[in-house]
């Protein structure tokens, strides 16, 4: 076989080498450094372009794009096909309790229970959402722990919040923590506790909202082990739980706060699985657990796939101060509820007493009887579609010299003649306070009614001695009207 040796072969080899590839250098024809740059990341993006690489700790930031759109792709498909999605059930708190089927081994040292839960409001004190009992021991009913709602205020069912109880066997007393605010009703949540054997904790929505270390050891001993039941829903003392559940976990360890909030977000880590007793998706509930006597299985909540398919119920987890001197009477919801369902409204008695002054001989009175009845008969009328009735009394006060006065609101005695202009008591009877606020008012008083015998109203005020005096004279006016001179014992 004879071989070419021509240089036109060489040539032709060296034309295929620059032009037959799409991984040729590139030509500069004048072009800046910078223009080069982006022409290498243009080709660096396009699928099946093998352009030079970037500089080192660079990359495309088109293909990091399409890389997490296309994870998002795959991770949102995956949780709508994940048979582990599950389904929410809704407890309705009467005789529907679920307890975990013998042969289940429950931790007795380390553990955490994770949850979605929806509450219903009105949900009584305490109300168990999920608990470890001791079947052994009818006498002690807190030996375990518990996972549900409790009012921390003295006052009934005032201030509920989730909480989480623990007595271990050997503890003396129970330990219970609770979350920093009140649950909201209707509102899903993620609730988790853990305990190591030192610290139990509480969780809420991913965020640590309690912790003790009040309890230590194991929670019970191996020889009890097959005293303890796990139950949902409620307990046997009847502090039943109202509202949806959603994807019950527990596991044999104290999980920590990023892993709570990783499972929480939908993320799971195989390395968890060693430790996962329970997963419960509510798919086939009747083989994991047991209903209560004569009870049923709680039933899938109504309106779709729980919190996945409802956008009403989706985690809400902003943080706002509530609005300055509003309480529970300005939410739209409650007056909404209180407008609507007679059921919320108790009847309510608001006492009230009409002082009324007459005279001396029992005659002019403030205001008739007719007038006070009339009052009485609108309150009622105008209250009564909200439960609310009065109850009138009334006080008749004999006094003509108190009913020949003129009561000016929020004009004290103290006010008169302070050097210092009172609106309240800017008033002719008053003498524009005593002066203060003759700025106003034209009041000059000629010299020849100084003194005259007569109270004349321009000279009664303190730069004219009230009138030299007449008109705080019982003998020259009537002073219950004119005098207005604070030192006066007529005043």
């Amino acid at each position: 076989m004879k071989l070419w040796t021509s240089p036109w072969v060489s040539c032709l080899v060296i034309l295929i080498l620059c032009f037959g590839s799409q991984c040729g250098t590139v030509r500069r024809n004048g072009r800046s450094k910078r223009e080069l740059v982006r022409i290498r990341e243009a080709r660096a993006t396009i699928p099946g372009a093998c352009a030079t690489r970037l500089p080192r700790g660079k990359r495309s930031l088109p293909g990091l794009e399409r890389r997490v759109l296309r994870q998002r792709r795959r991770s949102s498909h995956a949780e709508e096909n994940s048979p582990e999605r599950g389904k929410a059930v809704y407890f309705t708190g009467r005789g529907d309790q679920l307890r975990l089927k013998p042969g289940v081994e429950i931790p007795r040292g380390n553990f955490t229970l994770e949850m979605w839960i929806k509450p219903e409001g009105g949900q009584r004190s305490p109300t168990v959402i999920a608990g470890l009992y001791d079947k052994c021991f009818y006498a002690s009913s807190d030996r375990g722990w518990l996972l549900g709602i409790q009012a921390v205020s003295e006052y009934g069912n005032r201030d509920p919040r989730f909480f989480f109880s623990l007595k271990t066997d050997r503890a003396h007393k129970v330990t219970s923590i609770h979350a920093n605010v009140r649950y909201v009703p209707n509102q899903w949540a993620h609730v988790a506790i853990t305990y190591d054997g030192v610290y139990m904790k509480l969780f809420v929505n991913g965020a640590q909202v309690g912790v003790s270390r009040e309890q230590s050891g194991d929670v019970f001993s191996h020889l009890t082990k097959k005293c303890k039941v796990l139950m949902i829903g409620g307990n046997a003392l009847n502090h039943n739980y109202r509202g949806a559940v959603e994807k019950v976990g527990l596991w044999k360890q104290a999980r920590r706060q990023r892993d709570i909030i990783r499972d929480m977000q939908g993320h799971e880590d195989p390395g968890d699985l060693p430790h996962l007793v329970i997963r419960e998706t509510f798919e086939h509930p009747g083989r994991k657990w047991l209903t209560v006597k004569d009870g049923s299985f709680p039933q899938v909540e109504k309106g779709g796939p729980g919190r996945h398919g409802n956008t009403e119920g989706l985690l809400d987890t902003t943080l706002e101060p509530p609005a300055c001197g509003q309480t529970v009477c300005d939410n739209v919801d409650v007056i909404k509820n209180y407008n609507l369902l007679w059921t919320l409204r108790r009847p309510k008695k608001v006492r009230y007493r009409v002082v009324n002054i007459w005279d001396d001989a029992k005659k002019r009175p403030t205001v008739s009887d007719n007038q006070i009845i009339l009052q009485h008969q609108k309150l009622n009328d105008a209250f009564s579609p909200y439960n609310i009735s009065w109850e009138l009394s009334i006080h008749n006060v004999t006094s003509s010299s108190l009913r020949d006065r003129l009561i000016l609101a929020n004009c004290d005695i103290g006010k008169i003649g302070n050097d210092e202009c009172d609106p309240e008591c800017n008033h002719p009877l008053t003498g524009f306070d005593a002066g203060d606020c003759v700025f106003g008012h034209p009041n000059n008083c000629p010299n020849h009614k100084l003194g005259n015998g007569v109270c004349d109203p321009e000279c009664n005020c303190d730069n004219y001695f009230y009138d030299n005096g007449d008109c705080c004279n019982p003998n020259v006016t009537d002073v219950t009207k004119t005098c207005i001179n604070s030192s006066s014992p007529h005043k």
